[in-house]
Order: structure tokens, then C-alpha cells, then sequence
């Protein structure tokens, strides 16, 4: 009996953790796409929903330390709980720089916006995607792809930097392209706890993902 209701515990806070991964996806396109457009009513939405849309993120903290200290779980539930932890931790930071991106949005001064810009947000997305599908259905595939993304959202922001020049050096553009490189940070954190999660070993970097849990 104890146990059922411990898996129902868990997996209510779970299928929260992964719809508050959506929305966090969507926010991260909302906002680079705020700034590409220079769309201020989009950039000071995302901004004024913040603070509520990460209420979400102490709540799953929460039930998941309830989880821990009145359930006491072991073994592959509390992988399961720690792994929901990180994921909510990593989310709110997601969306905070999410609401940095909108801001700078507003008093952007940029006039030529470089398709990288896109296409690490596009990245962005997908690694979120990808962390959310395997932390739902413990899916290596999946965190694979993940972690593997992460190459290509580092090449997206060189690419940017060795194009762009000077230009890297003013306005916003160089801000928006390290929030979103920040952003890929989080992701990976995500993926460590997943990946802990699924084969009982750590990331901490996608080199270690590929010659230790890749083999």
C-alpha cells in the first residue's frame, strides 16, 4: 500500500515537472522570437509571467522533498525524486534568463539579427524536449540527443561570434547568444540527473556521456 502510494506521489510530480518543461520551451521561443521581431508586448509578458510561471518550480521542489522526507524512497525512486528535483531547479533558471532575453527585446538596438541566433534557440528547445521525453520514459535515446545538442549549440554560438566580429562586441546580440548558451548549461544539468536516473552514473559532461555511458 505504501509503495502505490509512493508511485502515484511520484508520478503526479512528474507529469507536473514535464508540462512545466513545455511551457518553459515555449517561453524560450517566445522570447527569442520577441527579439528578433522586436515584439515589446511578447518581451513584457514573458517578463510579467515569471515570477508565477516559476511558483510552479517551488512547488514541485517542494512535493518532491515531502516525497523524500515522509516516504524515505531508495533505489530507483529516489533517483526518480532527485532527478524531478534538478529538472524544476533547472527550468526556473531556464525561464529567468528567458525573461532576460525579452528585456533585452525592449530596448534593443540591434538592426541585423544572424539566423544563429534561431537556430540556438531552436536547439534550446529540443534539448528541453529531449531531457523531458527521457526523463519521462527513461529513454537513453533520447538523453543522447540531448546531451549531443549541446555540441551543436556551442558551434552555433562560435559560428555567431567569428561571423558577427565587432558586432558581437555591442548591442544585445552577444547578451541573448550567452543567455541562450547559459541556457544549454542548465539543460546538462539536467541530463546529469536523468542520466543518473536511467544507468545509475553521472554526466557532468557530454565527454564523459559519450566514453563512459555511450560504450
Amino acid at each position: 500500500m505504501i509503495g502505490v502510494i509512493l508511485e502515484n506521489k511520484l508520478s503526479k510530480v512528474l507529469n507536473e515537472a514535464v508540462e512545466y518543461g513545455n511551457v518553459t520551451s515555449e517561453r524560450v521561443r517566445n522570447a527569442v522570437a520577441s527579439y528578433i521581431r522586436k515584439d515589446v508586448e511578447t518581451a513584457e509578458r514573458i517578463i510579467e509571467e515569471t515570477s508565477a510561471v516559476n511558483e510552479e518550480s517551488y512547488r514541485i521542489e517542494d512535493d518532491c522533498l515531502k516525497i523524500i522526507g515522509l516516504h524515505q524512497p531508495v533505489a530507483k525512486d529516489l533517483r526518480l525524486a532527485s532527478a524531478i528535483l534538478r529538472t524544476s531547479i533547472e527550468l526556473e533558471r531556464i525561464n529567468i534568463l528567458s525573461a532576460y532575453i525579452a528585456r533585452y527585446a525592449i530596448d534593443s538596438t540591434d538592426t541585423v539579427i544572424p539566423p544563429h541566433i534561431e537556430f540556438m534557440s531552436q536547439t534550446i528547445q529540443d534539448m528541453i524536449n529531449d531531457a523531458l521525453g527521457a526523463l519521462m520514459n527513461r529513454d537513453i535515446q533520447l538523453l543522447k540527443r540531448s546531451t549531443k545538442n549541446y555540441l551543436q549549440l556551442q558551434e552555433f554560438y562560435n559560428q555567431l561570434h567569428d561571423s558577427q566580429g565587432e558586432f558581437m562586441e555591442s548591442g544585445n546580440l552577444v547578451l541573448v547568444a550567452r543567455n541562450l548558451l547559459s541556457m544549454g548549461h542548465h539543460v546538462m544539468g539536467m541530463d546529469d540527473r536523468i542520466a543518473y536516473l536511467i544507468v545509475g552514473k553521472r554526466v557532468i559532461h557530454h565527454k564523459v556521456f559519450y566514453s563512459v555511458l555511450m560504450k
